[in-house]
């Protein structure tokens, strides 16, 4: 939507500064409808004519921003952790991969039925805070110790990096795959 904005605002700035300066007659270029529109501008004092041929210029301007700005390659940031930096570069894991780890190794946990992840990132480590569907005739407790046991390890082993606290809140019901915060209960 911006690049068809962005090429109007082209166009009609451009072809009004053109109309402006004299170097194109709006009789020869438009149907009559614009001309009586467009005609008043090529017959404007100077002190006026300035002041359209800067509008009009700044509309140039603005329009071939936003076209280049729309048209320009740009990738999105996914957010990361950065594992380790050196003067050859540096490894860092995608937050969406340390939340689909932590996922899948707490499912793996019979009594576990879905796990949901919010990850922190501090300087010392990084927090993690799960939300667990568990099953009824599940230990809350003793399947919460399993569970950050096997999360510290795994995610510890793959980072190398400390996790420094996991907080976990359980339900028998199903979890939402949206939901919008995470309040620990099992710690």
């Amino acid at each position: 939507m911006m690049i068809v904005v962005s090429i109007f605002l082209v166009m009609g700035s451009g072809s009004l500064f053109l109309f402006t300066i004299g170097v194109m007659d709006p009789q020869e270029w438009l149907s009559s409808p614009w001309n009586e529109v467009l005609i008043p501008f090529t017959q404007l004092d100077p002190s006026r004519g300035w002041s359209v041929i800067g509008l009009c210029l700044s509309g140039l301007s603005v329009g071939l921003l936003l076209f280049f700005l729309e048209v320009r390659p740009h990738s999105p940031k996914v957010p990361a952790l950065v594992v380790e930096k050196d003067d050859l570069g540096q490894i860092s894991a995608s937050m969406s991969s340390i939340q689909d780890l932590v996922n899948r190794e707490a499912e793996n946990i019979e009594g576990v039925r879905e796990s949901l992840t919010k990850v922190q990132n501090s300087s010392h480590g990084i927090h993690l805070q799960c939300r667990l569907s568990i099953a009824p005739h599940a230990n809350a407790s003793q399947l919460g110790q399993q569970v950050k046991e096997r999360i510290k390890t795994s995610v510890e082993h793959y980072l190398g990096t400390s996790v420094l606290g996991i907080n976990l809140q359980t339900q028998i019901a199903p979890l939402t795959k949206h939901a919008k915060g995470i309040q620990s209960r099992v710690h």
